[in-house]
């Protein structure tokens, strides 16, 4: 399970579960920086991710943010590329990926922002 918090400079921090990579941790949280404090931005990006999946029908797909993209290269993995150097590029599973995605939109939902 992913968990957020607000860090001293208001951007989000994300901490993934045991054994996460550092890496990828960064990687995330690089993606999700557009997001700010939105909810909906996290759940419009997630319900986008899930409609490129349905329409891909198994083919590669990407889907980005002003800050990193994030590839589907296979059926169980994703690679996030970073746009501007903070992070190098990784892969992670796609269930992992949407699961950070998902824990960060209720993280922000249930913040009195």
């Amino acid at each position: 399970m992913w968990t957020y918090r607000i860090d001293q400079d208001d951007f989000i921090a994300a901490e993934g579960p045991p054994g996460t990579d550092e890496n990828v941790r960064l990687a995330l949280e690089t993606l999700v920086i557009p997001f700010g404090t939105s909810a909906d931005l996290a759940e419009t990006y997630l319900r986008e991710w899930r409609t490129k999946e349905r329409e891909a029908a198994g083919q590669v797909y990407t889907l980005g943010t002003p800050s990193a993209s994030v590839t589907r290269i296979d059926p169980e993995r994703v690679e996030i590329v970073d746009l501007y150097g903070q992070f190098r590029t990784c892969v992670a599973r796609v269930e992992e990926f949407e699961c950070a995605i998902a824990c960060l939109a209720r993280f922000l939902r249930a913040r009195p922002f």
